[in-house]
């Protein structure tokens, strides 16, 4: 039986997170207080993986700082890369690692309710050399739309088309960011600045290959600006039964968190260490970061206040962080 490797993609700049992405990678950004690379990671652990490969270009040193070799019977193994060589040249450089079999390949920003134990389970039955786990959008083509006709086979992936024509209607769906690769795909990678659909998926595609979409139904965030990072917060805060097994609570107060005398209005989440003083009004939709000191003259609501951060005034529709304070603009209605 052919072995399946997972690949969590951690190397980008992180130039779109704006000044949050000076600070930290996109992939340890927190979500109610945990980076959002430990959601993939959970994921994998809870599909059965005993082992993924993280790979790290910009502030690496601080993925490897907070993964360490990994957690929760997960091991973590990392592939550097002195030169950025992107989502294909990466899958490439990491191959020794990823070893001779397939590849689950995750981008380590996304959040996303997904069973990667199913996703294994229909490419395999699928017989296809990869497979794309795609989802609705009202817009797919501002996210690059990916043709997917009524059998499940993708027919065409941006301006590349299938010499196989369709089998019904054809449906434009968005890319997650998620796949599965057959070694068959995988050699078409080289370890070079190249990009795994351009370099990999599109000319499979353009020459006969069956590529499978898997389609996804359930909550997906990708946190690649500070509005879509924000939002990402606050929607697992106010229904955090959208992500049904995170790496833990995403509401409440952790056992060592001290917030005696504080007013706490839900939905909020207040992590380890974190202090509270008494006077701070803490919520709605609220996130305080581990031992973020948060001063009685506080008020904070539609935020989220990162690790080690100190509030001392009224904080809302923003980001704290140790270097300063983003803004971010509510949505227009």
């Amino acid at each position: 039986m052919i072995e399946t490797a997972v690949m969590l993609l951690a190397a980008g700049r992180s130039t779109r997170l704006g000044p949050l992405g000076l600070a930290l990678p996109k992939p340890l950004a927190p979500i109610c207080g945990y980076p959002a690379i430990r959601f993939s990671l959970a994921a994998s652990a809870r599909a059965g993986f005993r082992e993924a490969v993280v790979n790290l270009h910009h502030l690496g040193d601080r993925l490897r700082e907070a993964l360490g070799d990994g957690e929760g019977g997960l091991r973590v193994r990392y592939s550097v890369e002195i030169e950025l060589l992107g989502t294909g040249g990466g899958i490439a450089h990491a191959r020794d690692l990823l070893g001779s079999g397939r590849a689950l390949i995750i981008n380590g920003k996304v959040v996303a309710d997904v069973d990667l134990r199913d996703l294994l389970s229909a490419h395999v039955e699928s017989g296809a050399e990869g497979s794309l786990l795609l989802r609705d959008d009202p817009d797919p083509r501002k996210w690059g739309a990916i043709g997917v006709d009524a059998t499940g086979r993708i027919v065409s992936i941006l301006t590349a088309r299938s010499p196989i024509p369709p089998d019904g209607p054809v449906t434009e769906r968005m890319f997650t960011g998620i796949h599965v690769m057959e070694p068959s795909l995988l050699d078409r990678l080289r370890p070079v600045p190249s990009d795994v659909i351009r370099d990999a998926y599109m000319p499979a595609l353009e020459a006969g290959a069956r590529i499978a979409a898997q389609r996804l139904d359930g909550y997906f965030a990708e946190h690649s600006t500070p509005e879509r990072y924000l939002a990402g917060n606050l929607d697992l805060l106010h229904n955090p039964s959208l992500v049904p097994h995170p790496p833990g609570p995403l509401t409440g107060i952790a056992p060592t968190a001290q917030t005696g005398g504080a007013r706490l209005i839900p939905p909020y989440r207040i992590s380890a260490g974190a202090v509270v003083e008494r006077g701070a009004e803490i919520g709605p939709a609220a996130v305080i970061g581990a031992r973020a000191q948060i001063r009685g003259t506080a008020k904070i609501r539609n935020a989220v206040v990162w690790s080690d951060t100190v509030v001392d005034g009224e904080l809302h529709d923003a980001v704290a962080t140790p270097e300063g304070v983003v803004g971010v603009p509510a949505p227009s209605p």
